[in-house]
């Protein structure tokens, strides 16, 4: 074999060789679940982006929403109180079975959100604005979404969930015999209705969302297969719909005829695996080994640090008993030796922050806010201001039994979460607040979120440059199962600034109730921003037509094509 290879080392590899040379990416962990109404991590959206798309997609590195299923933005109209925004569907577009996708497949995936039964509750929270969907009788493919209110964001966020085929999720029609507004209405016997419970019960069964013939919708690829902790396997339809489209641009590019996510969780492991050719991607790559592939294999590899919208936080419930006083998380916060961990985490990159916001977004950032300094003389300080003594027994709270001692959870095997954690422990021992650590298998640790069942956890957030509307992260009506306001924080104040920032229109007073929303959770500390990461993203130079991005995933993976000069 080693013979013929080198006779054959002046000959180029063909156009269809190179064509089905697939593209391998790192991951470090599974998507945990390709439920299109769930979606528990980005790894997750990121398949789920490859097998369904939605009327507009993010275009990352262009900074901006452009049009994906649907031909353009839509067209605002507004009555009243309520909002009308105009769509169509590109007449090219089709499912797998040649259908075209029309516009009562958008009313059926907006009826799969809202859908009693389903685990579908952050969903059904961020497109609650959308009350009903009026068809144009004259043409299927248009439609308008009808509004309560207005916000700048209804623009782009209408068109950002993904569009799903009732002909492989409801064979049946079963959610034809009930209407939008009935299952937005909020009436609790919608879902004991026979028809919604037997397509909820068919819907939520686990084995469907690893099923390739299940798991197709209009976008390029189709899963292959999925073997869990070790690799998702998708190749591209060999016809597509958008291939008929010219001059196709991003994001209906899909260059790569094959792709393949492969789970590594250990760095030095995906490390050694880059070099010897393994893996074609790593996103996310850790500081220590991305500063030491750059310095001893540049010749091999592409290196892009773009700023990022990822924020590692310290997420705090505020719920737990010795938890629930500002004072007591702040003084926590000071155990943060942030400085320390972005050397030792980020190899001196990345950014500090005092707020969820990036402070590359200068007109929105806090930046009269300090950064929280590390200082465990404070931390005590604030402590016994807060009601807390010290006693041969450790914090106690005055006049009570209560003891100070925190569980702080992180996924395990997680370099960055392990590091914070271990320094915090320590930081808190000086003071004698005792830490137990517990790193924790990420599902389970999403699962352990959702209910409460923790009192500090690291974990890192995803942001963009396009939407401020943080109701699902600190809004009270998104505390409990379902939701994803995990520290439970919420105040009445709170929730009306939350509201008032999505429903203001004018810049400049958005940017000011911005700044009030970023210094009371900077006094209240239910979470604790620590840093941006950078996105340290290797690319094999065999691939060229790189497109990194600060917005997840990082990077546009149907962008990317084989460089036939790198192959020879």
């Amino acid at each position: 074999m080693y013979g013929l290879l080198a006779a054959a080392g002046c000959t180029s590899p063909s156009s269809n060789q190179l064509a089905n040379t697939p593209v391998r990416v790192c991951w470090p962990r599974d998507p945990e679940s390709l439920n299109p109404v769930t979606l528990p991590n980005a790894y997750a959206v990121q398949i789920n982006n490859l097998l369904y798309q939605s009327l507009l997609a993010v275009d990352g590195p262009r900074r901006s929403y452009v049009p994906w299923l649907a031909t353009a933005l839509p067209t605002v109209r507004r009555e009243g109180a309520r909002t009308f925004l105009s769509y169509r569907l590109r007449p090219e577009a089709t499912w797998d079975n040649g259908k075209p996708v029309l516009a009562r497949d958008v009313l059926f995936s907006l009826k799969l959100l809202n859908c009693p039964g389903l685990p579908n509750e952050s969903q059904r929270s961020a497109f609650s604005f959308i009350q009903d969907v009026q068809l144009d009788t004259r043409d299927p493919r248009s439609f308008t979404f009808v509004c309560q209110g207005f916000t700048p964001e209804y623009v782009t966020a209408s068109g950002d969930f993904p569009i799903m085929p009732p002909y492989l999720l409801d064979p049946d029609s079963l959610l034809r015999q009930v209407s939008l507004p009935q299952l937005t209405s909020g009436d609790s016997t919608i879902g004991l209705l026979p028809a919604v419970r037997a397509f909820a019960q068919t819907f939520n069964e686990p084995a469907r969302w690893r099923d390739p013939r299940v798991l197709r919708g209009s976008g390029p690829y189709q899963l292959v297969s999925w073997q869990t902790g070790q690799r998702l396997t998708l190749e591209r339809k060999p016809q597509w719909w958008a291939d008929r489209l010219p001059n196709a641009t991003p994001p209906l590019l899909a260059r790569p005829r094959r792709v393949e996510f492969h789970i590594v969780p250990d760095n030095a492991t995906a490390s050694l695996a880059l070099r010897r050719g393994d893996l074609d991607v790593y996103p996310n790559m850790p500081g220590p080994e991305f500063a030491r592939l750059r310095r001893e294999a540049s010749g091999l590899f592409q290196f892009f640090t773009p700023a990022s919208y990822r924020v590692v936080v310290l997420a705090i419930n505020t719920r737990q008993s010795a938890l629930r006083t500002a004072g007591t998380r702040q003084a926590l916060s000071r155990l943060l030796d942030v400085d320390r961990l972005l050397k030792a985490t980020q190899y001196g990159q990345g950014q500090r922050t005092v707020s969820l916001i990036n402070p590359r977004e200068k007109w929105v950032y806090q930046d009269s806010l300090p950064l929280i300094s590390f200082s465990p003389a404070q931390a005590a300080q604030l402590l016994q201001q807060d009601g807390w003594r010290r006693t041969p027994a450790g914090w106690q709270r005055a006049g009570t039994a209560q003891p100070l001692q925190v569980r702080m959870a992180y996924a395990a095997g997680e370099r960055t979460y392990e590091t914070i954690a271990l320094l915090f422990q320590q930081a808190a021992q000086q003071i004698g607040v005792p830490v137990t650590l517990q790193p924790t298998e990420p599902g389970l640790l999403s699962r352990q979120r959702r209910s409460g069942e923790f009192d500090l956890c690291l974990l890192t957030l995803y942001g963009n440059p396009f939407s401020y509307d943080l109701r699902p992260l600190l809004h009270t009506s998104s505390i409990g199962e379902g939701g994803v306001n995990h520290t439970r924080f919420g105040t009445a104040y709170s929730d009306r600034l939350l509201e008032a920032i999505v429903a203001t229109e004018d810049s400049t007073s958005k940017a000011r109730l911005l700044r009030k929303l970023q210094t009371l959770l900077y006094q209240e500390s239910p979470l604790i921003p620590l840093f941006f990461e950078p996105n340290r993203l290797v690319v094999a130079k065999r691939l060229g037509s790189v497109r990194p991005s600060g917005v997840e995933p990082g990077y546009d993976i149907g962008s990317l094509q084989v460089n036939a000069a790198a192959e020879r």
